[in-house]
């Protein structure tokens, strides 16, 4: 069974994450998009997880759950999980790890917090865009601990990506890894025979949803089939022309 999957996408928590991506709105765009299932991936912070997931139920959309996590040494990773209480314990357990500095409205956006309905619930005060005190090596197990998928994001990014601020792949990343469309044939180059590369949009906007996404061959939506069917490579990258 195959799922067109885009497992990166920002809502209006993020800092950086436009006020038109309410859980609602992305919902209805990964479905016009022609995606089969869809995550959000917010920084630091999960708590639109159950709103997007009763969207995603209206819509007939399968969902993960996801959040981005940055490491004391500014790296990003996505984390996915299969139910939104699991990712809102490690989101709260991230948020605990974040400098305590209030958010800036006006430079970083309102850091919404939303019902399935586009009601505003509440407003984050903490900035969510910063880093956590977590090093790198250590986030791959807390994930683990918290039965999640750990995936390191846009690894070829010179912003937060893990090729372009380390030059390697250390073992702890695992063997799942995130590449933009622009990367894609140099991460695929260095890493494309010894790693499982995949393509998600990082969407900010609805517009770009699914714009870049991947296929996975799945015996099942559950996170275990997913990830069962990566490590067999039963998968295929989606990337805009």
């Amino acid at each position: 069974m195959g799922f067109r999957c885009d497992f990166h996408i920002h809502s209006c928590l993020s800092p950086c994450g436009s006020l038109d991506m309410s859980p609602a709105a992305v919902a209805r765009a990964a479905k016009a998009a022609g995606l089969d299932a869809a995550a959000l991936a917010d920084h630091h912070c999960a708590r639109n997880a159950p709103a997007f997931a009763a969207a995603c139920r209206r819509e007939g959309l399968r969902a993960l759950h996801g959040v981005e996590a940055c490491s004391a040494e500014g790296i990003h990773v996505l984390a996915l999980f299969d139910t939104p209480e699991a990712v809102g314990a490690f989101g709260d357990l991230l948020f605990d790890h974040l400098p305590d500095v209030p958010n800036d409205p006006l430079r970083h956006g309102d850091q919404a917090v939303v019902d399935e309905h586009d009601n505003v619930l509440e407003l984050v005060p903490r900035h969510l865009g910063g880093a956590t005190d977590l090093p790198f090596a250590r986030l791959p197990g807390l994930v683990a601990d918290h039965g999640g998928l750990f995936i390191p994001a846009h690894v070829d990014r010179p912003a937060g990506g893990l090729l372009a601020r380390t030059g390697v792949v250390p073992p702890e990343a695992g063997p799942v890894l995130e590449a933009t469309p622009r990367g894609w044939t140099g991460v695929e180059a260095v890493c494309g025979k010894t790693h499982v590369l995949v393509a998600f949009s990082d969407a900010h906007r609805p517009a770009d949803i699914g714009r870049a996404a991947t296929r996975i061959d799945a015996d099942e939506f559950t996170l275990s089939a997913l990830r069962d069917a990566l490590l067999a490579r039963r998968l295929a990258p989606l990337l805009p022309a």
